[in-house]
């Protein structure tokens, strides 16, 4: 997930910090980063279909050190399936099923530990695992939004926009989204790693001044990123080569010259890997998110003069302001597209107090099974 060895190579960029140190901050919190670790406790019951709710738990115990640091989350799940992402996301499904079967075989030969390592690189969070989630945080009066597709978008536009000041996660694209602040390795006692986008100049070893974020972004999408794949011995450090002495703008012309550049005649740069290259870094521009002040659809970035939805495919289709509305607020299951609640902001109780009770017993228990 995210940009290989991307984390290790902004070291220069990154400091260790501590939730204490952002009170009063409002957070969006990259949620299925937190379902995913959570799953990893019961995965072995997911993938049998047993009911558990242990995901929901670990899930509120995150969201539970955040709120004792006086920091306001607002937790961002993933939303309908973005086509510039579909080869990764048939790759990431063909893994799960094989690990699926793999830990079938394992647990018939008694080899209980091997097959839960496999469980947990099969699970796979659904829409109703994630609505568990809503559920519980509209029951603390936590704020949620579905993104119409990826979160990482999302998340970028609430942190530019200046709704939020923090983006929590594990996922390193987001850097490459244009976020001001990211936290990374967010552990139990509230440390973590701060990346700034403005330090990033030092990863690259570039004074302030002649540093571009977009030549930043062209390196990581060259190294390979969920949009891309790799081309074939290209990594951070040889794409990172290549666009410190590259100062034309035209990307199909640029990466002609690859080859010549860093001394490698048998790569080959195809026609397909440019158009590509053109579609994911648009992709990281323009991808549609829903802006919950206005309540509308919009591209995270404006797009170019002449430009519109229509011009930019894969990075989401335009699915009206209404749907966008529903969708952020969870009312639609975004693998089906059936409606599953009628939830408004406007006009429903945003605490539920049976509900809050319910999870308040189910987290108290759990935090006694923990300690």
């Amino acid at each position: 997930m995210g940009i290989q060895g991307l984390l290790p190579f902004l070291k220069k960029a990154s400091r260790e910090a501590n939730l204490r140190e952002f009170r009063h901050y409002t957070a969006a919190v990259d949620a299925y980063c937190w379902l995913h670790k959570g799953a990893f406790s019961c995965a072995d019951k997911l993938v049998r279909g047993e009911p558990t709710n242990g995901y929901v738990m670990y899930v509120m115990k995150q969201v539970n050190l955040l709120l004792n640091n006086d920091i306001k989350p607002i937790l961002v799940f993933d939303g309908c399936n973005l086509p510039s992402k579909a080869l990764t996301e048939t790759k990431r499904r063909e893994i799960r099923e094989r690990n699926r079967k793999r830990a079938k075989d394992l647990l018939r030969q008694g080899k209980t530990r091997e097959a839960k390592e496999c469980f947990q690189r099969c699970v796979d969070i659904t829409s109703e695992m994630a609505a568990e989630v809503i559920n519980a945080c509209r029951a603390r009066n936590i704020d949620i939004i579905v993104a119409p597709y990826e979160a990482d978008a999302q998340l970028a536009y609430l942190n530019l926009s200046g709704i939020a000041q923090l983006v929590i996660t594990e996922d390193s694209d987001l850097v490459l989204f244009g976020c001001k602040a990211i936290l990374f390795k967010m552990d139990n006692n509230g440390g973590c790693v701060l990346v700034e986008q403005e330090k990033l100049h030092h990863s690259m070893n570039v004074p302030r001044d002649k540093f571009s974020f977009d030549k930043f972004r062209n390196m990581c999408i060259l190294s390979g990123c969920d949009y891309l794949p790799s081309l074939h011995g290209i990594g951070l450090a040889k794409a990172c080569k290549f666009f410190s002495v590259i100062s034309n703008p035209d990307i199909h012309s640029v990466l002609c010259k690859l080859p010549s550049y860093l001394k490698m005649p048998q790569l080959e740069v195809t026609q397909e890997y440019r158009d590509g290259f053109i579609k994911a870094r648009n992709t990281f521009l323009y991808q549609l998110v829903f802006d919950p002040i206005d309540r509308i659809l919009r591209p995270l970035n404006d797009y170019p003069d002449g430009n519109e939805a229509e011009d930019f495919p894969y990075a989401g289709k335009f699915i009206g302001h209404k749907q966008a509305l529903q969708i952020a607020l969870g009312n639609v299951n975004v693998q089906t597209g059936e409606i599953v609640n009628h939830f408004s902001p406007d006009t429903s109780k945003v605490f539920d107090f049976l509900i809050f009770l319910h999870y308040a017993l189910c987290f108290a228990l759990y935090e006694c099974w923990i300690y």
